[in-house]
């Protein structure tokens, strides 16, 4: 069975095009920003976030590691989202992605939480583009994981059909604690 990031990553390939920009809103150690930095090429952008040094510095790490200078490494939380991207990149992401939870390998204390994520979350639909695409792989078996799923869930359940196109891919089984993918793509104008 194809892992959850690896059909998150087979989903954005169909729509995220060579010198756009794109946005790792939970970097942790790098694997998602460097897709997207393959994914848009030299002349794309990506923007990585992360609340934890030690995150972007393992992401900085691989991005050297493949010869890629086309990211902004920034440390913040999530939620900061709306705030640190400029207004002229309204409306004008091709890809976002979420992957919830904690930092493997770090502290398991250090998770997402519910608020900053749907705040995150918001603003990521004002950031996409037209025919763009948000990921969000959550992880509802850990301590906060569930609260934080459930409230992903009902944010975009409550989306209109109209603007966002919205499916859930689980892992091994539809159980409660299963880990799902949440994808949502804008619908084109």
């Amino acid at each position: 069975m194809t892992r959850l990031t690896d059909q998150a990553h087979e989903l954005i390939t169909i729509i995220l095009q060579q010198g756009e920009t794109a946005i790792d809103a939970t970097a942790g150690n790098g694997h998602d920003t460097l897709f997207l930095c393959q994914t848009v090429g030299p002349a794309g952008r990506v923007f990585a976030l992360d609340i934890q040094q030690a995150a972007l510095d393992q992401t900085a790490s691989a991005l050297e590691r493949a010869g890629f200078s086309n990211c902004e490494l920034l440390c913040c939380d999530h939620s900061q989202l709306g705030e640190i991207i400029s207004a002229d990149l309204l409306q004008q992401i091709g890809a976002i992605m979420f992957n919830l939870g904690y930092l493997p390998g770090g502290d398991h204390t250090k998770i997402t939480q519910q608020h900053s994520t749907l705040t995150a979350l918001k603003a990521s639909l004002n950031l996409l583009r037209s025919g763009g695409i948000l990921t969000i792989l959550a992880y509802p078996g850990h301590p906060g994981g569930a609260e934080e799923t459930a409230a992903v869930s009902d944010l975009l359940a409550r989306l209109d059909p109209a603007a966002y196109a919205k499916e859930v891919i689980f892992a091994l089984s539809e159980s409660a604690s299963a880990p799902r993918l949440f994808v949502v793509r804008k619908q084109a104008d």
